[in-house]
């Protein structure tokens, strides 16, 4: 119930204050991860959760808050985005994963005493771009004000499709680490069922209830308290489904979500995309508040503050940006924007699904070394990321006008 207060409490004061401190450089997720330290047993111990239970309260929280963050990235993305930028969006997704897993696995091998299989693990665990740090700078006004549509949609569609495609990529890290972990049953199990059929179903049904939907709401069927919370169902509705049946439930959320925002009106698409965004907001306060009071201060200690430090600095300057500005060039659309290239290889935040993927790969192995490296990461990552959005959104305007006038 303590929990519960003091989540609902922050919630109330960061939506009263929102626009102020949004324009104040402030982002709800930095709130929350602070008011989490504040109150976490490092400092006030104002909350202290069971350490047999804490992990598996941040697990639950991250797959329902990835589900959420998810559908509302679908429907905020034009439904023929990715058939009209075919060739570049394939490249973002293809290289830029392939690009910051390899780059996250080789620094990681670099700076720490690990295996090169173990620094791939948690190499592949960082590399999904945040769907919940990277609303903070794709949507709302200040986005709108200060980014092309192009910029924004890109890092959005990214950061819908990388989070689920990532888990088949951890699982194969896992095949070459333990033996018993048969490579071919990795191609038929865990890619082509859980993956790519996964996501031709998604597909499908995303289609299916979002003509549903648009055929209820058009004859009346539906009122618009109906209408609302129709997307929030959905979105579980395909986690839960398709993880019962073994498949990657968070993948399938993005791509059915994708479906259905193709076949719902332009009306209905903003009332659903408004509701998507104030759910998004409910559940970001609490995953990262939970996430502020399990930080691991005693590890990363450990691990040496200038180890710490200079993990923290490489993988947010060099995990992503040399790789995005090597291919982004050859694109379509960004092949002569070298300002949109540095942006959207500056802003890829680690987040959610990384701290999902960790507690994961940390029930599996029963290794802490994947969490206590996560868990550092996303904290500056968090950080960083969430103070720089309206920074470099405001330069990137202000150099892009510069150049116009010039």
């Amino acid at each position: 119930m303590l929990l519960i207060f003091t989540i609902s409490a922050l919630i109330i004061l960061s939506g009263t204050f929102y626009k102020k401190l949004e324009n104040h450089y402030i982002t709800d997720p930095l709130i929350a991860l602070i008011f989490g330290v504040i109150f976490g047993p490092n400092l006030f111990s104002f909350i202290s959760l069971e350490n047999s239970k804490s992990l598996d309260i941040l697990k639950t929280a991250t797959e329902f808050t990835m589900a959420v963050a998810l559908m509302a990235t679908a429907l905020r993305i034009p439904s023929n985005y990715f058939r009209k930028h075919f060739k570049t969006q394939s490249m973002v997704i293809v290289f830029g994963i392939l690009g910051m897993f390899l780059c996250s696995s080789l620094l990681l091998f670099w700076l720490l005493p690990l295996s090169l299989p173990e620094s791939c693990l948690i190499g592949a665990i960082i590399t999904p771009t945040d769907p919940v740090v990277a609303s903070t700078m794709v949507s709302g006004e200040n986005a709108k004000r200060f980014l092309p549509a192009r910029v924004r949609d890109t890092i959005s569609f990214e950061s819908g499709v990388n989070d689920g495609l990532v888990y088949p990529l951890i699982l194969f890290v896992f095949a070459l680490i333990f033996p018993a972990q048969n490579l071919q049953n990795w191609v038929l199990k865990e890619f082509l069922f859980a993956t790519v059929l996964c996501g031709i179903v998604a597909f499908v049904l995303g289609k299916l209830f979002g003509k549903l939907m648009h055929k209820a709401h058009g004859k009346g069927w539906m009122s618009n308290k109906a209408v609302l919370p129709f997307s929030l169902a959905l979105a579980f509705l395909l986690l839960s489904g398709f993880n019962a049946v073994g498949m990657n439930g968070i993948f399938s959320v993005f791509i059915g979500g994708f479906a259905f925002s193709s076949e719902i009106s332009q009306n209905e698409t903003i009332q659903e995309e408004r509701v998507q965004e104030s759910m998004d907001r409910i559940f970001t306060i609490p995953v990262f508040f939970i996430f502020g009071l399990l930080l691991p201060w005693k590890d990363w200690i450990d691990l040496g503050i200038w180890t710490s430090v200079s993990i923290i600095f490489v993988i947010i300057l060099f995990r992503r940006i040399p790789s995005f500005l090597l291919f982004l060039r050859l694109t379509p659309q960004f092949k002569s924007k070298f300002k949109d290239q540095l942006l959207i290889g500056w802003f890829g935040p680690i987040g959610v699904a990384a701290l999902y993927y960790a507690i994961l790969t940390l029930e599996k192995t029963k290794d802490d070394t994947a969490w206590i490296i996560t868990s550092l990461v996303v904290m500056a990552s968090t950080l960083i990321h969430g103070l720089s959005s309206l920074a470099f959104s405001k330069w990137y305007a202000k150099l892009v006008s510069k150049s116009n006038k010039e």
